[in-house]
């Protein structure tokens, strides 16, 4: 009996050891010990870039060590998240991810270097509702008008995007192919590259988030034709939903988030997902995503997992019926 509960005590103590040297020494309570790195896929300067600048600073007073952002940009936002996709999974490195990074870019890209089960999600930081608009040349005074006209006029119309393989690529493609729409596909290097074209006549229609149209469309030099909110936004009360017009399908919310590499520990998720949260609380903070059109979200790992899972499964299709598939 002793000797075998000697030898029981020395593999528990072996046992011990090992996990103390293995990655759930991350579940410990002193994590973090150094700083944490915060991969923007997108240029310094853009919307999820300030929303990641703001968030920064909060979420390193929440978890007690400063985060710092690193801009990995290009190619729609798939070359930071393939960095942090390849990144060791210890809390240390973390990536702001979005619809077009994740959902769209993997439903679009066979041959992209990742894929959704790479990555562990944390918290769903904000949502970001768009809005469709229209040259003001266009005689549609709504979305349900433009695809009325669009199906009346064979080929005459056609619809931007801020770049191919992108969620309005994508979303203009829908519209399209459900509605037996002939229309051509004119890519741009950003949405804010296309709103010259389109407000001169030369381009009809796009949809873009509504923090990016908004100002255009209180100028009067683009139409407003929906907009992807419950309720009509009071700075455009003219522009109807997309559900007062029988189009909620249509609205494509795009989301902003935080994930980690798969593998990362739970107790770690956890920890920047509560840190993420406490960081939303912040009177500033919310705020800021309202003045952006952002409506804070703050769920946690689960609930932003789904989110991820049935926009994914959404885009999917899309792409699919629309024939859409990029190198």
């Amino acid at each position: 009996m002793g000797k075998s509960m000697k030898h029981i005590s020395s593999i528990v103590i072996a046992g011990l050891a090992f996990l103390s040297c293995s990655g759930l020494a991350l579940a410990a309570p002193d994590w973090p010990t150094k700083p944490i790195t915060l991969v923007v896929p997108f240029s310094a300067g853009g919307g999820n870039d300030s929303v990641a600048r703001l968030l920064a600073p909060a979420l390193g007073e929440e978890l007690g060590q400063s985060v710092v952002i690193d801009n990995r940009a290009g190619a729609g936002g798939t070359v930071g998240a393939g960095v942090v996709a390849q990144a060791a999974p210890d809390g240390y490195t973390l990536l702001i991810c979005s619809t077009g990074n994740l959902a769209v870019a993997t439903a679009v890209y066979p041959k992209l270097g990742y894929r959704i089960q790479d990555f562990a999600p944390i918290a769903h930081i904000a949502n970001t509702p768009t809005i469709w608009v229209a040259a003001p040349q266009v005689p549609a005074g709504s979305l349900k008008e433009f695809i009325s006209l669009a199906k009346r006029e064979p080929g005459k119309h056609n619809y931007a995007s801020s770049g191919n393989g992108t969620t309005p690529h994508l979303a203009g493609a829908a519209m399209a192919t459900r509605n037996g729409l002939e229309m051509q596909h004119i890519p741009y290097k950003g949405s804010a590259a296309a709103y010259p074209d389109l407000a001169g006549g030369r381009v009809s229609v796009m949809m873009d988030a509504i923090i990016s149209a908004l100002p255009l469309v209180e100028a009067g030099r683009v139409k407003g034709l929906a907009v992807g909110t419950a309720q009509r936004l009071p700075q455009i009360p003219s522009v109807p939903t997309l559900a007062e017009q029988g189009l909620a399908d249509m609205g494509y919310t795009g989301w902003v988030g935080l994930c980690a590499p798969r593998g990362t520990p739970a107790p770690v998720v956890e920890k920047i997902s509560r840190g993420v949260k406490a960081a939303l609380g912040r009177r500033n903070m919310r705020d800021f995503l309202v003045r952006q059109m952002a409506e804070p979200v703050g769920d946690g790992p689960g609930k932003f997992s789904q989110t991820i899972g049935r926009d994914a499964a959404t885009w999917r299709d899309i792409a699919k019926s629309s024939g859409i598939t990029l190198d």
